[in-house]
């Protein structure tokens, strides 16, 4: 069996990498974010200890069989449930997100493997790898791809109050018109209601169609919108 400060170490070790990998997935407001990875890594990591270390004292036994990758592809196996549900689909059922969350719970859990089978070098270097590709790559799609990647737009809504009725007309008409809410906030204020969305677009005429409907709403004060296309750097008021 292996000392305890190694073990400790090597537990360090991969809650450390899972949480670099965490923070990015965090600062882009994912479902798995900072302590979910490090979670992974750390668990992973155990599992790993445990089935490689952990059954030495049977190896004498007769009749008896240890197999230490059998734990490393039950956690491969069993990390697909946790990375499902970061899985989902829009309501009108456009468009897929969380897939690279997921991809990226898959990894956390081959790093924190890594780590128990004391592979530190390895780890670390997957997690730079990692790293360069949810960052980095990050770049080059907006390079590449500029013109799906830019028809996400933000919307803020000025109303008197935020009620069920009035978020359901906000959905309505936006599916109606064709434009996608990504993500929708409410905030309360003293003097109504603070309503931002982030949704897709396809072009200007679509996203005026739809802010001049969002305005005509009953209830509706003011409507905000920054358009990437028309001012990158300032707020363009509809």
């Amino acid at each position: 069996m292996i000392s305890f400060p190694t073990v400790l170490l090597r537990l360090c070790v991969a809650l450390l990498l899972g949480a670099v990998i965490g923070v990015e997935r965090q600062n882009h407001a994912q479902a798995a974010g900072l302590r979910t990875n490090a979670l992974v890594a750390l668990g992973s990591c155990l599992f790993m200890i445990i089935s490689a270390y952990g059954f030495e004292m049977f190896l004498n036994l007769p009749h008896i069989q240890v197999d230490p990758s059998r734990v490393a592809s039950y956690v491969v196996a069993g990390i697909g449930f946790l990375g499902a549900g970061t899985i989902f689909r829009s309501q009108e059922g456009e468009r897929v997100k969380g897939l690279t969350t997921a991809a990226a719970i898959w990894v956390v859990s081959a790093i924190g493997l890594a780590c128990g089978l004391g592979f530190l070098l390895e780890a670390a270097v997957t997690t730079v790898l990692a790293v360069i590709i949810l960052f980095f790559l990050r770049f080059v799609e907006w390079f590449f791809w500029r013109d799906q990647l830019s028809s996400v737009q933000h919307i803020r809504i000025e109303a008197t109050a935020a009620t069920g009725e009035f978020i359901g007309e906000v959905y309505n008409t936006c599916a109606r018109t064709g434009v996608t809410i990504e993500k929708l906030r409410v905030h309360t204020e003293k003097e109504g209601a603070m309503i931002e969305l982030s949704c897709l677009a396809q072009n200007t005429t679509t996203l005026g169609r739809t802010i001049g409907e969002l305005q005509a709403l009953p209830g509706t004060q003011a409507v905000d919108a920054n358009h990437k296309e028309i001012t990158r750097h300032s707020k363009a008021t509809f």
